[in-house]
């Protein structure tokens, strides 16, 4: 049996950040479990390779929530990365920190030291970004952040957000967070620049790491209350490897609780239906789910510069492929998205609650990079928003032992009444954005929902119809000061020892649009909480040397 310091499980963002950081100490010995394979697939590296990956079943866990009530029960698909760097190799790359004020509101829901001013260090850490104010940014770190430039398309519609309201920005990642600009990625020379590129590869040649792939862990072991060890499946065969200090879950908000749960910490009603003996009564396991959900409105445009063109004309495809090896931009440095907006529903708001966003791509399949499965046959863009602070609370659990077989997710998208009228919102902020001169003049028609959407009530039907994930689920095992709470500020799981969940999971609610830079950032700072605390194992004799 191999024993190590610390045992990371899941290689996604939080996962890389801790095996390139606990490592960085040679003393330590670090394991690190990922249930997928490697990342070195091209399209992984190529920004417009997303909708390609993301319907890929080598490198994503396939999910579906339960038909959803107020979606005239739709059942939505949650796809997540399964592979070296998680689904920061498979998501949009889109690097948003979120709004200051939301961490203040963290530290305040109980949460001392995570406070904007707490965790702004800690996010410069993260950035290598060349732009923007050096006094809020980071320069040198380990994720490239790239600004896109604009193409006809996004610069109209910028200039249609000027003309709505919405003014620009140079840098929606500063403290004042608000405003219309081109995207920020994840993203270096045009390439993917994921957690485990930026992280897990300079560490990997570490003689203290072990990266282990196409793993799944099915459980973490206990002794009383502490965790030992994780068990796992290889090629068929089970395995137990020991941890001497921590084990640290990093599977993300859908399979970091549902590994509690399976190991024995969550609701014990829960656990004594699947037959799971029970370490801890941990009923807010699960709990506290929270995603966004974004309809869209889908437009015929004028200029051929979209991913619809490119998929119809092998000419165009073949002169923006030749100017991306070429020159590291066009098209295939996006994924498709180019330009966001943030904005605010009401004057009176004290930061913006909601997000716009462009993308250079129409069709009933908004992953799609296939004529046959879904893009429209014409030159098209779509505009996609929603409310980045949903109240709507949802829940998933396990419902089989097999760690395989994904848990059972509810959501409940909009069973908040703030949630449906902020929504209703978005779709005629969307629309008003459309209707301005600079945008409009593009504009062949709007594809859908088209007239079948008038009303207030028709609006909101077709986003209850057509809505999607986001795919930045949150809050499954939610960090705080009260007894309730899954894990202490610290990111220990409450009422055993040896076990902390590092990862979107903890997040008491949304700070930001988009997950992946928190996460980045919450790694880095539990890094430091960990070494902390193994200096202070140390014996004393051994620390007054040192």
């Amino acid at each position: 049996m191999e024993v190590y310091d610390y045992i990371i499980v899941g290689a996604g963002s939080a996962g890389c950040v801790l095996a390139n950081r606990l490592s960085e100490d040679p003393a330590s010995r670090v394991l690190l479990i990922e249930a997928g394979p490697s990342d070195r697939g091209i399209w992984v590296r190529v920004p417009l390779g997303v909708g390609r990956i993301l319907n890929d079943e080598r490198y994503v866990w396939r999910a579906d929530t339960e038909p959803e009530r107020e979606l005239h029960g739709n059942r939505i698909s949650w796809p997540s990365g399964r592979l070296l760097g998680g689904s920061s190799s498979v998501n949009g790359m889109l690097f948003v920190r979120g709004h200051p004020k939301r961490y203040d509101a963290w530290a305040a829901a109980g949460c001392p030291g995570w406070s904007f001013d707490d965790v702004l260090p800690y996010l410069k850490k993260v950035e290598d970004c060349r732009f923007g104010d050096p006094a809020q940014r980071g320069t040198g770190g380990p994720i490239g952040i790239t600004k896109l430039a604009a193409d006809p398309i996004t610069a109209s519609f910028l200039r249609a957000c000027n003309e709505a309201g919405i003014a620009s920005t140079d840098d929606y990642n500063d403290r004042h967070a608000e405003g219309a600009s081109t995207l920020q990625l994840s993203t270096r020379r045009g390439l993917r620049c994921s957690a485990a590129v930026a992280y897990l590869r300079p560490a990997a040649r570490r003689p203290n790491l072990r990266v282990i792939t196409e793993a799944l862990v099915t459980h973490v072991t206990f002794e009383e209350s502490r965790a030992t060890g994780v068990e796992f499946v290889r090629a068929g065969e089970s395995q137990v490897a020991r941890a001497r200090h921590e084990v640290l879950l990093c599977a993300g908000a859908i399979r970091s609780p549902q590994l509690l749960e399976l190991s024995g910490v969550g609701d014990a009603s829960v656990l004594r239906l699947l037959g799971i003996r029970v370490v801890r009564h941990a009923p807010g396991v699960g709990e506290n789910l929270q995603d966004h959900l974004m309809p869209r409105i889908a437009f015929e445009c004028d200029v051929p510069g979209t991913v619809n063109d490119l998929v119809r004309d092998r000419w165009r495809l073949f002169a923006a492929a030749l100017r991306f090896a070429l020159r590291r931009d066009g098209l295939f440095a996006t994924p498709s998205l180019t330009a966001l907006a943030y904005a605010r529903t009401q004057p009176a708001l004290p930061y913006p609650d909601v997000r716009l966003q462009i993308g250079l791509m129409s069709g009933t399949n908004r992953l799609s990079t296939d004529r046959d499965s879904g893009l429209d046959s014409h030159s098209g863009f779509h505009l996609g928003g929603y409310f980045i602070y949903p109240e709507s609370r949802g829940r998933l659990h396990a419902h089989s032992r097999d760690a395989r077989v994904a848990p059972r997710i509810e959501p409940h998208y909009l069973s908040s009444e703030r949630d449906r009228a902020v929504t209703l919102a978005v779709m005629k902020l969307m629309r008003r954005i459309a209707a301005q001169p600079a945008l409009r003049k593009h504009i062949v028609r709007e594809v859908r929902p088209g007239d079948a959407a008038q009303t207030d009530e028709e609006l909101l039907d077709y986003a209850r119809r057509t809505g999607q994930t986001c795919w930045h689920p949150t809050g499954t095992c939610r960090m705080g000061s009260d007894a309730q709470a899954i894990v202490d500020p610290e990111l220990r799981v409450r009422g055993v020892d040896g076990l902390r969940v590092v990862d979107a999971s903890v997040m008491p609610f949304l700070v930001a649009s988009n997950t992946n830079a928190p996460t980045l950032m919450l790694a880095e700072r539990a890094a430091d909480l960990i070494r902390r605390a193994a200096r202070e194992r140390r014996p004393v004799r051994e620390r007054a040397a040192a």
